[in-house]
């Protein structure tokens, strides 16, 4: 089962997988990221949290590497020294994977790309992961086509009741 959120930035599909995740405790591994801000509330970055608590920078505007989407700047080998082994272990697992999100930043990694895909070409792997509404690397083109993927787009009038629908989805299964 292959359950895939899509829409635009900030329209809610982190908090419809971590409203989902939180129902699949235990059941689930994978990956969410989180905005953080400064004390004026403006956006500063993002910080990846991973399933069983550990959390580490993704991006921000006040680091300096190669890798940029705008004004932040990736910070691609924490974001692989920590979501890499959880998404391993996930898939030796057969737990429920949570993919949040595979996106330009995270799409930075190649490693990151292969597991997806290695995630996704497993016919007997669940997954719940979230892609941008543009189609922005070959990866989410490729996940979007798939015939196996259930792809929701989240809107304002459905992100509420998208959590329960995708655990029913879940469920049936």
């Amino acid at each position: 089962m292959k359950v895939v959120l899509t829409g635009k930035p900030a329209i809610g599909k982190t908090t419809v997988i971590k409203k989902v995740a939180l129902q699949l405790k235990g059941k689930a591994e994978g990956f969410y990221t989180e905005e953080f801000r400064d004390k004026t509330g403006k956006r500063e970055g993002f910080n990846v949290i991973t399933l069983d608590g550990k959390k580490t920078l993704l991006a921000s505007k006040n680091i300096k590497t190669p890798f940029k989407v705008g004004s932040y700047s990736v910070n691609l080998e924490e974001f692989e020294k920590t979501v890499l082994p959880a998404l391993k272990r996930a898939l030796n697992s057969r737990s429920i994977i949570i993919i949040d999100e595979i996106g330009k930043m995270e799409l930075f990694s190649d490693r990151f790309a292969q597991i997806v895909k290695d995630i996704f070409s497993d016919e007997n792997t669940t997954v719940i992961a979230t892609v941008p509404a543009k189609n922005i690397h070959p990866v989410v083109s490729w996940i979007k086509k798939r015939p196996d993927v259930l792809l929701f787009e989240v809107d304002y009038k459905n992100r509420d009741t998208l959590p329960q629908k995708i655990l029913n989805i879940l469920e049936k299964h």
